[in-house]
Parts: C-alpha cells; sequence; structure tokens
C-alpha cells in the first residue's frame, strides 16, 4: 500500500517551450572527456574492420551487441551496437537511439565513442562497463549481510538518481529501466544505458507505454502513458529487488506480477528497511504518480546530500 507520509512536496508542471541542445557535456563528466581528448586513437574516425569481436551480448531482436576491441590497441575495449539501417521503421529506431545518447552524456550514463555504417548497418560504439551490470550484482548480493546491502543500496540510488536528474532536466524519461539497464564500470560506478526506448515529454506531459512490463508502473499499464516519475517508480523497484532478492510485486506468473503492479499490491518492505529510506521507497511507489518525488526532491534529501559530500571527497582524493 502506498506510503502515508508525504515528506516531499507536489512539483506543478509547467508547459516546456525550450529545444533539446544538440550535445549535452554534463560537468560531471569532464574528467571522462578530457581524457578522450587527449586521447588520439579514439579521435580517428574508425570503421568495422578496426575492431575485432570478444563476444557478443544477448540482445533483444532489434541488432547485436558486441563486445569488441581496436585490433591497433587490444586494451581499448568497448560495446558495439550493430543494427540494421535500411527501412524507415530501422533508420527511425537506430537515429532516435543516437540521438539519446547524444543528449544525455553524462558521468552516470554510458557514454557514446563514435558511430560508423558499414554495409546496411548502422554501428555505435560505447563505452565497455566491464563490471557487468546491477543484474549480476543483484544475484552476487544474496551472498551479502543485511548492512552491506543497505549500504551499496544508497550508493545505487544516489548514482541513478544523478543519471534520472540529467534525462528529466531534459524532460526524457528512460522508460525500460532495470538492472539490466544499469551498468558497473571499472571502478564501481553506476551508469544507465540502452535508451532505445528514451522519449522526450512533449505538451501532454506523458507519453505512450514502452518497455519491460514488470518494471513499468500502474499509470502504463492502466492507461498506457508514463512520466518522468514512472522512471522514480522502477527505481524504487529495483532497489527493494537489491535488497531483498525479490521483485516487490512478483507473482506465481507474469500476468500475477502485472496485476500486483496495477492495483499496487506489493510484498511489506522488511524490517531492516528503516527510517528515511523506507519513507523514500514507499513515496516512490505511490501508485498516483503526481505525488511521487521527482529526482531533484529527492537528491534534496538529508540522506542524498550526505551521500553527495561522500562521492565529492572520493572524486577530490582520485585527483589528488
Amino acid at each position: 500500500m502506498p506510503a502515508k507520509d508525504k515528506i516531499y512536496p507536489i512539483e506543478e508542471k509547467t508547459k516546456d517551450t525550450t529545444k533539446i541542445p544538440q550535445k549535452i557535456v554534463s560537468k560531471n563528466s569532464w574528467e571522462d572527456m578530457i581524457i578522450d581528448a587527449l586521447d588520439p586513437e579514439l579521435q580517428k574516425q574508425h570503421k568495422w574492420n578496426d575492431y575485432e569481436i570478444i563476444e557478443e551480448l544477448p540482445s533483444g531482436s532489434f541488432g547485436r551487441v558486441l563486445v569488441m576491441k581496436l585490433t591497433s590497441n587490444p586494451n581499448k575495449i568497448f560495446v558495439i551496437k550493430r543494427v540494421p539501417y535500411v527501412s524507415p521503421s530501422n533508420k527511425k529506431s537506430a537515429d532516435e537511439e543516437l540521438k539519446m545518447l547524444k543528449f544525455v552524456q553524462s558521468k552516470y550514463t554510458v557514454r557514446l565513442i563514435e558511430q560508423f555504417a558499414d554495409g546496411i548497418d548502422l554501428c555505435i560504439v560505447m563505452e565497455y562497463c566491464i563490471g557487468g551490470n546491477l543484474r549480476g550484482l543483484i544475484e552476487e548480493m544474496k551472498k551479502w549481510n543485511e548492512i552491506d546491502r543497505k549500504i551499496k543500496s544508497y550508493e545505487i540510488i544516489f548514482q541513478v538518481l544523478m543519471g534520472l536528474k540529467v534525462l528529466h532536466d531534459l524532460n526524457i524519461v528512460h522508460r525500460d529501466l532495470k538492472p539490466e539497464n544499469i551498468f558497473i564500470d571499472q571502478n564501481g560506478n553506476l551508469k544507465m544505458g540502452d535508451f532505445g526506448f528514451a522519449e522526450k515529454i512533449a505538451s501532454q506531459f506523458y507519453i505512450k507505454t514502452a518497455g519491460t512490463k514488470n518494471y513499468a508502473p500502474a499509470e502504463a499499464h492502466n492507461f498506457d502513458k508514463m512520466t518522468e516519475k514512472s522512471d522514480i517508480w522502477a527505481l524504487a523497484v529495483i532497489i527493494i529487488e537489491f535488497l531483498t532478492g525479490v521483485h516487490p510485486y512478483e507473482g506465481k506468473t507474469m500476468d500475477a506480477t502485472i496485476s500486483n503492479i496495477k492495483t499496487n499490491k506489493f510484498a511489506p518492505l522488511p524490517e531492516y528497511i528503516q527510517g528515511e529510506l523506507r519513507i523514500m521507497l514507499l513515496s516512490m511507489l505511490n501508485d498516483d504518480h503526481i505525488q511521487r518525488p521527482s529526482a531533484v526532491q529527492l537528491l534534496d534529501s538529508e540522506l542524498m546530500q550526505l551521500l553527495s559530500r561522500i562521492e565529492g571527497s572520493k572524486e577530490k582524493r582520485i585527483i589528488e
């Protein structure tokens, strides 16, 4: 059942009249951008034959996803998404994903390296996150104690919220936020990826439903609409799944799970989830998307402000 404590004020939505800029470079990503700018190998325009396949990753029906290395420098490893670029629908899907990748470049999102054509395919080269995705970490954390899980969950919430803020500041909704689309880099930092379903909200303040059914909230199933607050709901589900090892709305079948989501019937949070974290998660699961806090409101909480200071001090030590 939804939380009764309303600790977050409701934001009033105003009509957005701004245009998305051609490219966004977050102030949080300057270190990576400078490193790339100084790397002559990454300033070259490559072609398919400049790369060598290491392995092919599981992917959906739209294209192939491969881990590849530069033949001229085997230490440079990337993920390349190879997508068909023939039919109008193929071109539209590929162009939209590429556009989104360019818009949302930041420390908290998977970085776009380059793109090029090969035959009838478009090849999108992105940074490789060697730590895999959050799904693997959820499986691993089942061996952890409750305290370690809670500590790590704070870090996950903060870093994903920072990524969502980048998107939501541009009025972009991810629409497919799930453990498989949150990646872990070599330093253990989290980055959002797979923006194939991401879309900008226009003047009606909502967009059509897309993405993975059991990570889509009630408004997606009941009214076929999603907003920025739909991403907030999905993040709460991910965090609870990380803390408990179980999807909070899980039923015996997918249909049962969807029914639970539609009626906001989720498993009670365990007793070890207390304080501001508990209040935060319950508010994020509110079945009324208007009542859910925004990424900015959540980042303004005392808990997230503390994590911001901790992360800032870590970065300062790395620079020094």
